[in-house]
């Protein structure tokens, strides 16, 4: 077997382990971004009650899937909850009042809060960033 023909079946190899490879990176690089973006919206990442632990805005990926063309990884931001919260916020809505006693019952009327668009900037830059990955995958193997 002559040198380019060794070549090739590298070539060959290096271009097989692509798929596998670029899923991975991508994954690795949405979650990223994922926490830059919560990082941005909340200050620090988390979202903050009055009295309890600091909810934790993060991406979660599942592993690696078959889908109709191919094969994906499902990316989430986790908990789902707070991610609505922060891309498309609340209407307003009234709230029973969390205090002891007689006026325990009484409720408040809570104004809502404006959507920041978070997990729609993490789409958005990630569709952006993830195409490069595979072309310097493609690259790099060639």
């Amino acid at each position: 077997m002559g040198r380019a023909a060794i070549e090739l079946h590298r070539i060959a190899a290096d271009v097989g382990k692509i798929p596998d490879a670029g899923l991975i990176a991508a994954a690795k690089l949405v979650k990223r971004v994922a926490d830059d973006e919560a990082r941005r919206v909340t200050g620090d990442g988390t979202m903050n009650g009055k009295h309890r632990r600091p909810i934790k805005l993060r991406a979660r990926d599942k592993s690696i899937r078959p889908v109709e063309h191919g094969r994906a990884i499902l990316i989430t931001g986790v908990p789902a909850g707070p991610w609505v919260w922060v891309t498309s916020g609340t209407a307003a809505h009234t709230i029973r009042r969390r205090k002891r006693g007689p006026m325990r019952k009484m409720t408040v009327h809570h104004p809502g809060t404006r959507g920041r668009g978070a997990w729609t900037a993490v789409v958005d830059r990630s569709s952006d960033l993830v195409p490069r990955i595979f072309r310097d995958l493609v690259d790099r193997a060639i």
